[in-house]
């Protein structure tokens, strides 16, 4: 139905409605739509033409708003809000001037909502927002200043400002501050927004280091204003966690700490920040010191918990978790990571209470994985297959698929294979394109030992798959199956045969370049990450790809460095862009250079390659000791790994 033909109808609704309003004499304050009810405010002083010009307008705007057609809807609640003053109304005014991008609107509706609420934050906030959007900054700041004087807390004004000129162009924001820190010299809330927007502007520029200099000068005003100020504190921590200026964060955070001992939020920053950088005996060393004098601090007991965890010292994490256990503190996480702890030092019974208090959010499903697992080990297979069988314990379609995975296991070890197989074969009857469903067949067949009939029946299995999205992400899984099984030869194959269809698919091409490592054919990687880069010359972790592969097979190294330096501007914090700059450091003979790039790399992402190349490194400087260090590391981190065992074997070393 149309805009004019439903108008019509809404005309006859509304006639009836008159009639029946003022034969009851009563006030309307509900109104209902096809689409949507609405509250109103008293209209009771309108007369019959304004009330029907209001209903006609509510039902335009609610269709139009329906249809997606923000643009007829803000025309529509506008026109609605000014006839009845509703703040019901002026918020749907704002919604749909939001979504299209109609400031003019929202600055009309702002207006209207402030005559009848004159101190309410939100409406003085979308206000000068919307007079930025049209770059009118002298009534933005007169805005502004009535802001200040309806919120007194500064925190909460300092990340008013910041929201405010979060979507706003640079040169208006600029202006804006300006004309703002000349009004409020010496008002933390405005150098700290300040120094927030100069280090979103550093970001988006290619040479940041003079703006990122101006957000720390802005940042270091605000604690000179206040010391104890936590907004600053937390983004002058994160601006130097970003720029890898690790000591500096902490040295930073423990100057404060020392100056202000009793701030919790201070506190808080340093140990988080502790546990960031996986210097988890020293966050264990803060959290536990703290709680000395802190003992009910629910966010101590947490992250001291997730220290001793991360340490793998489980006995220590459960005893903190269940510090915390009924509290409101993170309780669904908690919960977890207790059953989690529980589980690792064998008290059973403390796993199941844990895992069978979770009872919502994305621990959910995986708390009653863990449940039946631990249901299964001590001899309770029943329970175990009726948690995973209970629909309460999976909120999403993909919960589902996993819980019968579960459910298909328990019964293939614990019960019976062949009930197994039915049960996956009805599974796959309800989700007959479901990739992990598939390659549980796979495995529990033990078809992945055999490729001559494994391979037929995923080209069997791939004519089902019509969805061309569905196609491409079962191409992808089935050569990594095949890659990670050892079939090297198989997964390039099957990914050459996709490509004839999408001979220019970047996915097919990079995975097939890398699986092409392990059967040596390193010309051939290097053509293909060329292919990929000539495809999309931006794209930066192809530039990383081919920069180290041409680093790794020690040929052209100058192009090498070029393309891992981009990479490297582009993504400083990237662990696999600082294992290549390590990696091309190495093959230059920068044994020092390598070191420091490489160690950084391991711990951003810990990694067996990565542990693999430091390892390499120290075998190359003499340093065997530290080499078999890390050597074993990869090991624990991935026994199999492809460039942990062909390293080993090349240097003639046999790990314990």
């Amino acid at each position: 139905m149309n805009l004019s033909n439903f108008s019509k109808v809404a005309g006859v609704l509304i006639t009836l409605l008159l009639v029946s309003s003022c034969a009851s004499q009563s006030i309307v304050s509900e109104y209902q739509t096809p689409q949507k009810k609405h509250r109103l405010n008293d209209i009771s002083h309108l007369g019959d033409r304004e009330r029907a010009d209001l209903y006609e307008a509510i039902i335009a705007a609610d269709l139009a708003a329906a249809n997606l057609d923000f643009e007829t809807a803000t025309s529509y609640y506008l026109s609605a809000a000014r006839i009845s003053s509703s703040t019901d109304l002026i918020q749907l005014t704002l919604d749909a001037a939001k979504n299209s991008n109609d400031n003019l609107a929202m600055l009309q509706a702002a207006e209207m909502w402030l005559e009848s609420e004159p101190k309410n934050t939100e409406a003085l906030v979308i206000k000068i927002q919307a007079l930025l959007s049209h770059q009118d900054v002298d009534q933005a700041v007169t805005s502004t200043k009535r802001l200040f004087e309806v919120q007194t807390n500064k925190e909460q004004l300092a990340f008013l400002l910041d929201d405010i000129t979060l979507e706003k162009t640079p040169p208006v924001t600029n202006a804006y501050f300006t004309q703002l820190n000349a009004e409020y010299p010496e008002h933390v809330a405005v150098s700290y927004a300040r120094g927030a927007f100069f280090a979103r502007v550093a970001k988006l520029t290619p040479k940041p280091a003079e703006i990122m200099r101006q957000a720390f000068s802005q940042l270091n005003n605000a604690l000179q204003l206040q010391g104890d100020f936590i907004p600053a504190i937390d983004h002058m921590t994160r601006l130097f966690y970003q720029a890898r200026k690790d000591e500096k964060a902490e040295a930073f955070l423990r100057k404060l700490h020392g100056d202000f001992p009793k701030s919790d939020e201070i506190s808080h920053l340093l140990g988080q920040l502790l546990y960031d950088l996986r210097k988890f005996d020293l966050a264990k060393q803060h959290y536990t010191n703290w709680l000395k004098t802190h003992k009910k601090d629910k966010k101590a007991h947490f992250f001291l918990a997730s220290s001793y965890f991360a340490s793998s010292d489980f006995k220590n994490s459960l005893a903190e978790f269940q510090q915390i256990l009924g509290s409101d503190y993170k309780p669904q996480i908690t919960y977890f990571f207790c059953g989690n702890s529980a589980t690792q030092v064998k008290q059973y019974a403390q796993a199941i209470a844990c895992y069978n208090l979770v009872s919502e959010g994305k621990y959910l499903t995986r708390s009653k994985v863990e449940l039946a697992k631990v249901y299964a080990l001590t001899g309770e297979i029943d329970k175990a297959l009726a948690t995973v069988r209970d629909p309460k314990n999976a909120e999403t379609e993909a919960a589902k698929i996993q819980l019968i995975n579960i459910e298909v296991e328990l019964l293939n070890q614990h019960v019976d294979s062949e009930l197994a197989k039915q049960r996956l074969a009805s599974a796959m009857l309800n989700h007959p394109n479901n990739v992990s469903l598939l390659f549980k067949k796979i495995r529990i067949e033990k078809l992945i030992e055999q490729p001559e009939n494994l391979l037929p029946m995923l080209k069997q299995a791939r004519t089902s798959y019509t969805d061309e999205t569905q196609r491409h992400q079962l191409d992808l899984s089935i050569a990594a199956l095949l890659r990670n099984n050892n079939h090297y030869q198989q997964a390039v194959d099957w990914l050459s045969e996709a490509l004839k269809d999408k001979p220019q698919d970047r996915d097919f091409l990079y995975a097939r370049a890398l699986y092409k490592e392990p059967l040596g054919l390193f010309d051939e990687m290097i053509k293909d990450f060329k292919l990929l880069l000539a495809i999309d010359p931006e794209n930066v972790n192809i530039k990383n790809a081919l920069g180290y592969t041409l680093a790794d097979v020690n040929q052209d190294l100058d192009l090498a460095s070029e393309l891992i330096e981009q990479a490297y501007l582009a993504m400083p914090n990237n662990a696999a862009v600082i294992d290549s700059k390590g990696w091309l450091a190495f093959r230059k003979g920068a044994y020092r250079e390598a070191l420091q790039f490489l160690n950084m790399a391991f711990k951003m992402a810990p990694s067996a390659d990565v542990a693999t190349h430091i390892g390499e490194v120290y075998w190359q400087t003499g340093d065997k000791s530290q080499a078999m260090h890390f050597l074993q590391k990869a090991k624990s981190l991935d026994s199999k790994n492809y460039l942990l065992l062909t390293t080993v074997k090349r240097l003639g070393i046999k790990l314990p």
